[in-house]
């Protein structure tokens, strides 16, 4: 006898849901600037949040190498001098990573250069 796995209904089908937290980190990663705004509109996210990374948004955004998105960012908020939890602001990963169009044209540039 031979096994035949039993149909699923349309009922049946499982899906898989990702916290907010995941998908809004996915959309500053790739860099989606739409779906970036629409979380921070619709209060799915706050700003200040450190994230299993050990960073902020704002830092995500900086390591992304994304200048739009982290002028985003500030502009809903995001706190230029927050720390992540090894101290680091974002500014200091723009210099040390190799995001110098960061650097010099981030939202800091008028505060700090």
């Amino acid at each position: 006898m031979r096994y035949i796995p039993a149909r699923r209904s349309a009922h049946s089908l499982r899906s898989v849901r990702f916290p907010n937290d995941i998908l809004f980190l996915d959309h500053i990663r790739q860099g989606d600037l739409e779906q970036v705004g629409r979380f921070i509109r619709a209060r799915k996210v706050t700003m200040d949040t450190i994230y299993l990374s050990g960073m902020a948004a704002l830092h995500e955004a900086v390591l992304s190498g994304n200048l739009e998105c982290v002028k985003l960012l500030v502009k809903y908020g995001a706190d230029i001098d927050q720390r992540d939890e090894n101290g680091w602001t974002p500014l200091h990963m723009a210099c040390s990573d190799g995001h110098p169009h960061i650097a010099r044209s981030g939202p800091w540039s008028v505060k700090y250069l």
